[in-house]
């Protein structure tokens, strides 16, 4: 009776061999791979968490994000006219401008007071929306900005009492601008003592809303840290319990899972915009100026969906390449010899391509530890490729 043979796998430059992606015995326990996947699922969940974590962090309690936003804000047609509609109600909601004018006009032209009070406020519109595109009123209202967002980490922090003597709010204080419109209308210099103290105040915090603020700012900073070191555990935990053979489909199926998160990501901004504008206004006419202000403070959120989008498609490209297809194999061998041979040029090249992106992409360079853990990633899966084609495509002769 004659046994079997058994043939060792040729490799694909004809010797005996391993293939890169072929497929391996796997007895992995079934409870490890159903324990893997649950694991996949959780990391998307705790990673979609994890990235609106991020961006209110970012957004809310970064100082020159805060600043940088509404910045733009002021520079944006839609929103600068809607500031300036709001500064011109605030004059004529606390200065009788009709008064103002009969104390300047003969009495003969009173009754024409009236009728120009109210030309003028259509006037201040367009005058207000001149003085606020200036360069001097956009660095005071960055200037204003920073002030009171610094207050407000100050006092989130504990780290000042001046909201004891604040009137127990933190306030972004647009009375001087109010001040600076009516001069500019003619309306006389002492116009602006005239302006209530209270109009223009955009309040930010009160005393009675600290504790929560403290502790929500507390929370949110220790949750961008843990839920993102959570959320890489997760990846990893479950690649580790699955077998060598199914390894690759783990690595595959994270980074699916990102590429999941950044489109919800997109969507979720999409949607909640449509909410937000609909439910802030009912005014046809500021509901422009509205989606405009959501799109420029959201605009961190979008970065981070285009980010992890990025990331996801890297990581599925990256274990479709150390797969057994056919085009993945002819690419491996393609690149094996410059991965071999030159291993210094193939890490200049991705040193290069990885700071163009970060000088073109929505990537936060200013953010050390996660550029670190990018960079960290791109080397060491550089590194395996160069080392498994060494072993698939040795070199010969």
């Amino acid at each position: 009776m004659r046994s079997p043979t058994v043939s060792a796998p040729v490799s694909h430059d004809g010797s005996t061999g391993n293939c890169a992606g072929a497929a391996a015995p796997d007895n992995t326990a079934r409870w490890r791979i159903i324990t893997a996947w649950v694991l996949i699922v959780v990391a998307t969940i705790v990673a979609l968490g994890a990235s609106l974590d991020v961006w209110v962090k970012r957004q809310a309690l970064d100082t020159n994000n805060w600043v940088a936003t509404s910045s733009t804000m002021l520079e944006n047609d839609q929103i600068r006219h809607a500031l300036s509609v709001y500064l011109v109600n605030q004059l004529y909601a606390n200065v009788d401008v009709q008064a103002q004018l009969e104390r300047r006009l003969p009495d003969q032209l009173d009754p024409v007071a009236a009728p120009l009070a109210a030309s003028l406020h259509q006037g201040a519109i367009g005058a207000a929306d001149g003085l606020l595109g200036r360069s001097r009123t956009q660095e005071a209202w960055r200037l204003a900005n920073r002030r009171a967002h610094e207050l407000f980490i100050a006092v989130i922090d504990n780290k000042t009492k001046r909201l004891e003597t604040s009137n127990g709010e933190v306030v972004l204080d647009l009375r001087p601008l109010i001040a600076n419109l009516a001069q500019n209308q003619g309306l006389g210099g002492k116009l602006a003592a005239k302006v209530p103290s209270d109009a223009g105040r955009l309040v930010i915090l009160k005393s009675k809303q600290l504790d929560t603020a403290q502790t929500a700012v507390r929370t949110i900073r220790a949750m961008s840290y843990f839920l993102g070191i959570l959320v890489l555990g997760l990846y990893a935990l479950a690649v580790f319990l699955v077998g060598t053979g199914r390894r690759r489909t783990m690595i595959m199926a994270s980074g699916f899972s990102l590429l999941l998160v950044g489109i919800a990501l997109l969507v979720i901004r999409r949607l909640a915009g449509d909410w937000v504008v609909n439910s802030l206004t009912t005014n046809v006419d500021f509901k422009p100026a509205t989606a405009a202000a959501w799109g420029v403070g959201t605009h961190l959120l979008r970065n981070i969906g285009i980010n992890l989008l990025t990331y996801g498609t890297a990581i599925v490209a990256a274990a479709w390449l150390a797969g057994g297809s056919r085009p993945a194999t002819a690419i491996r061998r393609w690149l094996a010899p410059t991965l071999r041979e030159h291993p210094v040029v193939v890490y200049a090249v991705v040193t290069a391509g990885l700071l163009i992106f970060l000088a073109a992409g929505p990537t936060d360079a200013s953010r050390l530890i996660p550029l670190l853990i990018l960079f960290g990633f791109a080397y060491l899966g550089i590194e395996v490729l160069r080392r498994e084609t060494a072993r698939e495509f040795p070199a010969t002769g």
